[in-house]
């Protein structure tokens, strides 16, 4: 009989503690909470409607498994853009470092991007203007999917190499504006018809000399202005 008694005790003062956790956790869910540090990889903020608008993490999705930051989404669901960076040197101690701010077409990709990319002793920073078609073809979506299935980044480069190649060029994005520091030492502002193919270059190149150039559709340069052609007239 006493035995009994200890464990019918036992279970109410169990089910008294259980209750009484239950009801903090209930209640403290619902309050402002204050933390001195909190360590975790990956953070979703959601919005009234539990809708993911807000994603920061240490690492994000294998193909962007290097990327830390934060991806912002819409009310849609869809990627909106996100500030990003990674940084590190190789095994040959040479440095493999960027870092972007992106802001996406609505259910497309980046089309302006403030941009840092350092490859060893190669840097290149500026903003880069796109533009894309209003939606996105069947072509391109084809490409991503396969995009974000590959598992190495020696696929990546393959699907690069041989895939965008076959897509129609109506499909695909086309830089417009690029303004900022070459691989060059060149400060360049870079102006591009609706294919992509730059048509005027402004640039003061790393010696510090100025320069106008006007290309043709092929790429070559047809005029070209200079201190020199300046100082002539």
């Amino acid at each position: 009989m006493k035995t009994e008694n200890i464990l019918k005790a036992h279970a109410v003062l169990s089910t008294i503690a259980i209750l009484t956790l239950i009801a903090v956790i209930a209640t403290g869910h619902s309050k402002t909470q204050t933390f001195d540090t909190i360590t975790v990889r990956h953070i979703d903020i959601l919005d009234s409607e539990e809708r993911i608008r807000v994603q920061l993490a240490g690492e994000f999705s294998p193909r962007r498994s290097d990327l830390s930051g934060i991806l912002f989404h819409n009310e849609d669901g869809n990627e909106a853009g996100g500030l990003v960076y990674a940084g590190k040197k190789d095994e040959d101690g040479k440095i493999q470092a960027g870092a972007m701010l992106t802001f996406d077409q609505y259910a497309e990709d980046q089309i302006m991007t403030l941009e840092y990319a350092h490859r060893g002793d190669q840097k290149r920073n500026g903003l880069l203007i796109m533009d894309r078609p209003d939606e996105m073809g069947e072509n391109m979506l084809a490409f991503y999917r396969q995009y974000a299935e590959a598992e190495t980044e020696e696929d990546r480069q393959r699907l690069k190499e041989e895939v965008l190649p076959t897509i129609p060029r109506e499909e695909l994005p086309a830089r417009r504006l690029f303004v900022g520091r070459t691989t060059r030492n060149s400060s360049t502002i870079n102006l591009y018809d609706p294919l992509g193919r730059v048509r005027l270059r402004l640039e003061v190149d790393g010696t510090g000399q100025p320069k106008i150039e006007f290309l043709d559709e092929e790429g070559e340069m047809v005029k070209k202005v200079s201190l020199e052609d300046a100082a002539e007239e």
